[in-house]
Parts: structure tokens; C-alpha cells; sequence
């Protein structure tokens, strides 16, 4: 039955009772009246404190993927030197934190523990710089090392009564991968970011002073306790209900009983009738409305909001476009971030993952052969100890450039060809091309790249004896897998270097017992014997990417 057709039902009878029922009438219809916009308001502000707690949650999200997977990060948990892990690298991870947090104020903090439970990491972005982990987000932390869950996050209360949303990961170390649960073994660690959530806890607070009653949070969904109670879920396990007061709605039905006692039957009616109608129309309908355009953009079946012209209403469902605005733009900032090189400034190695899979996807439906060049720089790490990290750091970028403009070259006059770059870590490249690895596209742009390195490779008008050994692998006829083809490349390539290096070896023209075994020994540098035999290759699908 609608709201009207209540109002309707209950005004009628007491109509006829005359006038010793009259005031009752006034006094139920407004009631009922200020329980339905009460109730709205009170729904209205408990999804803010779940966008609140949604937004916070995000942005723990977002920072925990995107710090374990960047390069400082996977670096700082490989290396076995503690005080050089503590003194330098650390700043490489904080800074990847820093950069990430928005700059409106937010609190935030992370910290890695190893899987003994020992803290070997920890960061706040706040003014004192004496700040130390606090015990509720280390005993979150602690706790998840034997949890049966990969993955945890909730809300922590320290002893000064102050909040954070934390969220924690077992991360495998050598990959930045997720982490299996339950126990973990010596290599895997825990990351924890905590995020304090102002905002949340500012709406939660006003909540309490407004309605006379704490937002309680519980584990469970909870049960509704009187007329004006209302829960929401926050998240999987955790959900947030407010019950006012009893005195909240005492002052105003109070008052109004009094008043209505003065009025005779046919103000008191009509009264009733023109309130009904207005909250209807100003109140329950535009909430009602703006709550089903919000429930539609969560649920991806709406873009944007109307913003009615409507007083609170408009300038909420402004504030509602406001921040979906906002996050739309931060989410694609990050993910752009997220997804470059920072010093060559082409895609990085989860650009180049995600780009692997759609390439092997597309090879295997389509049935167009997938060529992989991977690329390391000889004598790199020699001239970047002579001439210094800038000069590394420049020479790196200009050979990106050169790998970018021959790909680019090689593939634009191709109908069917396309092709990308990225840097994979160090002075290790790779290039994926939609062709065959005996076709001329890949022939020009494998020439194209390696007439760059003879006689030394040029930046402005110094040369550097830099070279570069490629290795070629194609699927289908060398992999199975996109992890199965990046290995082939990879041991293709330790063939080039083995070869007399500034050259190229295909994966296919290997011998057969050395395709299927580790890679030979070769002519290498001190500092570069430790890569210069690799695994054989898995009875599986290969080496995970």
C-alpha cells in the first residue's frame, strides 16, 4: 500500500468519529508523516558514511596493489641487507606511497612485516616523524600472517581513541604476487596500509550527536530496534545501524499534539492532506529518486547524476556528481601511473603482462602468430657505474625511444601487424609484435633497432659502448603459454649474448637439448655471471610472468 493510500485509511474513519477523534487524526497523520522523512534522512546519511567508508576503502585498495608492485618495492623486500634495505631503499617505497596519496589531508601509513612477524617497514605521511605503528594496526597486521584468508581489512581503534581502515596482504617477495593462505613461508611478507578515515568518522560523529545514539558497527546484519532504525552494509562482514533516541521524535510530536488540539476537524484534515502531499513530493520522491540513481551508477548501469534544482536535495546529488567525478579521474590517474616506466616512460612490466594476455588471446583466436624480442643491454651496468645513474637513466630512455621508433616504423605499413614496447626491469627490454618472427616486419625492426648499437649507441654527441643481444620466440610453434613464451624469449636471448652479443637468436633455431634445458655458459662480466644461466623449464606451463 502507498504512503497516500495509509494516510487515506487512517484519516477516513477518524473523519467520521467527528470531533473527539479529529486531533488524534492530525497527530497520527503528521507522525507517520516525520517517521517516513526521518527515515529517509536517517538512510540518506548512512549511505554517506558507506560512501565514506567505500572511498577509504578504495583508496587502501589502490595504494596496497599499486606499492606492491612497483619496482621499489619488489627490490626492498629482495634485498638481504638489512641496514642498506632500511637506509635506502625504503625511500624508494615511501616515495611510490607518497606520490599516490591525494592531497587533501589524508592520513595514511604502511608498514611490512616479514613472515617471522618482525616489522621491517614502516611509513606515515603525518608531521611528527617520531610516529611509530601503533598497536591496533600491528596486531591487525600480526594477525593476518596466520590467517586463512589471503587478504583482510577492517577497522582498527588504537589507545587514543583514534580510527584507521586497514588493509593487509600476504605478498609473495620476489614477484609482488598475492599471497596464499594461512601460513607463509620465509620469502612471503605482509603489507598493511592503514588510512585514517576522517570523513567517516566525521559523519558517524554527527550522526551520534543528531539522533541522541552511537552508529553502532557490527559483524553481523543487524536487527531493526523501533520505528526509526536503520542498517546498512558497509562491507563483506561489517555494518553500521543507527537508532535514535527516544526523546529525538518526543520534542516535535509533542508539540504538535498540543497545537492540534486547538484545531477543529477540517484544518486538522486538510492539514494532514497538504503535509502528505508535500513530503511526498519534496522530500520522498527526490531522495527516492536520487537514492535509485546512486544504486544504478554502483551497480554500472548508470554514468552520471541529474542534479535537480531542489534546495539540499540538488546540492546533495551535486556533491554525489561531485565525488563520482573525482574518484572516475583519480582511479584513471593511478591506473595510468601505475602502468608507465617512470624513467623510460613506456610501459612498465604490468603494462607489458596485461598486454601479453590480450596479445596471446588474440593470437590464439584469431590464429595470427605472436613474435616476443627480449632485449638486454650489454655493458649497461659499466656504464652506468663510470658515467653515473643520470647518464644510465638517459641512456635507458634513449634506447626506449630507439625500440619504440622501430617497432613503430616496422609496423605502421603492415595492414595486419601491431606491436608494443616495455621495459621490463633494469636494462631488460621487450617487444611484442602481432606477426611472424621470419616476416619482414620483424626482420626490419630487429635490424632497424641493432643498426642503433654499432659503433656504440649515441646520445647528443657522446657514444657509449652499449650493444644488445635480442632473443625471438613466437606462438604457437615455441610456447603453449603466455608465461611458456616469455621464458622461450628470454632464453633465446642469454643464446644472443653467448653468441658474441649485438645480436639476435631465435628461440626455434636452438638446439633442441638446449631449448629444453638451462642456458649455457657464456662470455660474461662478474657482475652479470649471476644471470647468465637460467632454470630449466618446468614440465608445467612455465616460469610465472
Amino acid at each position: 500500500m502507498t504512503l497516500s493510500r495509509r494516510a487515506l485509511a487512517v484519516l477516513f474513519p477518524i473523519v467520521l468519529l467527528g470531533h473527539i477523534l479529529a486531533g488524534g487524526a492530525a497527530y497520527l497523520g503528521y507522525r507517520h508523516a516525520l517517521l517516513t522523512q526521518n527515515r529517509a534522512r536517517l538512510q540518506q546519511n548512512l549511505s554517506q558514511l558507506q560512501n565514506a567508508y567505500s572511498d577509504y576503502a578504495s583508496l587502501d585498495s589502490q595504494l596496497l596493489y599499486v606499492v606492491r608492485n612497483s619496482p621499489a618495492f619488489l627490490t626492498f623486500v629482495d634485498e638481504s641487507d638489512a641496514e642498506y634495505r632500511t637506509r635506502v631503499l625504503a625511500i624508494g617505497v615511501q616515495d611510490s606511497l607518497q606520490s599516490l596519496v591525494p592531497n587533501d589531508g589524508a592520513n595514511v601509513s604502511c608498514s611490512v612485516f616479514q613472515s617471522d612477524g618482525k616489522q621491517i617497514f614502516y611509513f606515515d605521511n603525518g608531521t611528527d616523524p617520531f610516529q611509530k605503528l601503533g598497536a591496533g594496526q600491528s596486531a591487525f597486521a600480526q594477525a593476518v600472517l596466520n590467517d586463512d584468508v589471503a587478504s583482510r581489512s577492517g577497522l582498527v581503534t588504537e589507545g587514543d581513541g583514534t580510527t584507521y581502515l586497514a588493509m593487509a596482504a600476504k605478498v609473495q617477495a620476489r614477484t609482488g604476487g598475492v599471497g596464499v593462505a594461512g601460513p607463509q613461508p620465509d620469502q612471503s611478507v605482509v603489507m598493511q596500509v592503514a588510512v585514517r578515515p576522517r570523513r567517516f568518522e566525521t559523519i558517524r560523529d554527527t550522526m551520534a550527536r543528531e539522533y541522541g545514539a552511537p552508529v553502532a558497527l557490527t559483524d553481523l546484519p543487524p536487527v531493526s530496534h523501533g520505528e526509526l532504525s536503520a542498517s546498512i552494509r558497509l562491507a563483506p562482514g561489517l555494518y553500521a545501524q543507527e537508532t535514535p533516541s527516544v526523546a529525538y521524535l518526543r520534542g516535535p510530536l509533542t508539540r504538535f499534539a498540543a497545537v492540534t488540539g486547538l484545531f477543529v476537524i477540517v484544518l486538522s484534515v486538510v492539514s494532514v492532506s497538504v503535509l502528505m502531499a508535500l513530503v511526498r513530493r519534496y522530500i520522498i520522491a527526490p531522495v527516492e529518486e536520487l537514492d535509485r540513481q546512486v544504486t544504478a551508477i554502483t551497480e554500472n548501469r548508470r554514468q552520471d547524476i541529474d542534479v535537480p534544482d531542489m534546495g539540499e536535495v540538488g546540492r546533495l546529488a551535486a556533491n554525489v556528481r561531485l565525488l563520482h567525478g573525482q574518484l572516475t579521474r583519480s582511479l584513471r590517474q593511478i591506473r595510468q601511473l601505475y602502468e608507465t616506466d617512470l624513467v623510460t616512460g613506456i610501459g612498465n612490466r604490468i603494462y607489458f603482462n596485461d598486454k601479453l594476455d590480450q596479445f596471446y588471446q588474440l593470437s590464439a583466436t584469431t590464429g595470427r602468430p605472436l613474435t616476443m624480442l627480449f632485449i638486454d643491454l650489454d655493458n649497461f651496468k659499466q656504464v652506468n657505474d663510470v658515467h653515473g645513474h643520470r647518464t644510465g637513466d638517459a641512456l635507458l630512455e634513449a634506447v626506449a625511444h630507439a625500440l619504440s621508433a622501430a617497432v613503430r616504423d616496422a609496423t605502421e605499413d603492415g595492414a595486419e601487424a601491431m606491436g608494443i614496447v616495455a621495459r621490463l626491469s633494469g636494462d631488460e627490454f621487450t617487444a611484442l609484435i602481432m606477426a611472424d618472427p621470419r616476416s619482414a616486419v620483424v626482420g626490419t625492426l630487429i635490424d632497424a633497432f641493432l643498426l642503433k648499437f654499432r659503433g656504440g649507441f649515441q646520445i647528443d654527441a657522446a657514444s657509449y659502448p652499449v650493444t644488445a643481444s635480442i632473443g625471438v620466440a613466437a606462438a604457437p610453434g615455441d610456447a603453449d603459454t603466455p608465461a611458456h613464451l616469455l621464458w622461450c624469449a628470454d632464453h633465446a636471448m642469454y643464446h644472443a649474448k653467448a653468441a658474441g652479443r649485438n645480436t639476435v637468436a631465435f628461440y626455434a633455431d636452438l638446439p633442441r637439448d638446449e631449448a629444453a634445458g638451462a642456458a649455457p655458459e657464456r662470455d660474461v662480466m662478474p657482475e652479470e655471471r649471476g644471470r647468465a644461466m637460467r632454470p630449466p623449464l618446468p614440465q608445467a606451463a612455465g616460469p610465472a610472468v
